[in-house]
């Protein structure tokens, strides 16, 4: 396995699920989006996402966490479930920390309804606060990296059908903004998505070309598998296979079924459902 010399790699990490679909603690709501809180002991909280409302604020109050406190944000992507909390977050006083997202983050986006209706909006808050433009390696703390400007091979699965940048369906949005972290931890390197639009065998090649790693412990967050084909979803088991992945922890857009079918098919890979309230320990 490649390593990345890190003395910070022998602290012990975890990652808090503030908001998701599910959840499996009476005192947090859950909806559609995703917003993680990833502690990284002496080099602080870092936020990743802020789900759909203000409901992963809430989530974070109930399971102790001053989000006051927290050393930044980075965005996975400028879709409403997982940038719509930012107004409610930004509102007080008390967050004024940096937050990183793609320049592609604040554009105006939209999605096909079904049955000839309007296209919806799925961009966004507007405005946008403001944000840190980020490179296509972002180093956001030492053991934390974000990674965006992601490759996208010829042939392999993504999730951008439908997707377009104006209401009347012109301009595909290839979702070029999504976005990935790679959290240094005592297990080796964990994975935490957003919605994971590049698809997962695109975004692990990457994280190979850009920082040597070839092996991966976990692989945390949504895999927008709930409308892929049985082609996408043995695509990303081989790819977590080829990475070694130990431990898959997958929800928000993954879709249930599609997460049985992951853990029907990886026999050598720990498959556990995704849920706010959860805190995950690497």
């Amino acid at each position: 396995m490649a390593e990345r010399p890190s003395a910070h790699r022998h602290t012990p990490k975890r990652v808090v699920v503030l908001c998701d679909n599910e959840t499996v603690d009476q005192r947090c709501g859950c909806e559609w989006g995703l917003a993680l809180a990833v502690d990284m002991a002496e080099h602080g909280l870092w936020l990743w996402d802020t789900g759909q409302t203000d409901l992963f604020l809430a989530n974070a109050r109930a399971l102790g966490l001053d989000l006051s406190e927290a050393c930044g944000l980075a965005l996975s992507h400028g879709h409403y479930d997982h940038t719509g909390g930012l107004a409610a977050l930004c509102s007080g006083a008390t967050f004024r920390a940096p937050i990183h997202a793609h320049p592609a983050c604040a554009q105006a986006r939209f999605a096909e309804e079904s049955g000839g209706r309007p296209r919806r909006s799925i961009g966004p808050p507007k405005p946008l606060p403001e944000f840190i433009p980020a490179a296509p390696l972002t180093e956001l703390a030492p053991g934390l990296t974000l990674i965006t400007d992601i490759p996208r091979q010829p042939g392999r699965f993504q999730a951008v059908q439908g997707f377009t940048l104006n209401p009347d369906g012109t301009g595909p949005d290839t979702v070029p903004d999504d976005a990935f972290l790679v959290l240094d931890s005592q297990q080796g390197a964990v994975v935490i998505l957003g919605c994971c639009h590049s698809g997962l065998a695109n975004s692990l090649c990457c994280l190979r070309e850009r920082l040597g790693i070839d092996q991966v412990h976990s692989v945390l967050g949504g895999l927008h598998l709930f409308k892929a084909g049985p082609e996408a979803v043995e695509e990303t088991a081989q790819a977590i296979e080829a990475f070694g992945v130990q431990q898959l922890i997958a929800g928000h857009c993954t879709g249930p079924d599609r997460l049985a079918m992951l853990k029907a098919r990886l026999a050598g890979c720990e498959v556990l459902p995704l849920a706010a309230g959860q805190t995950w320990n690497f």
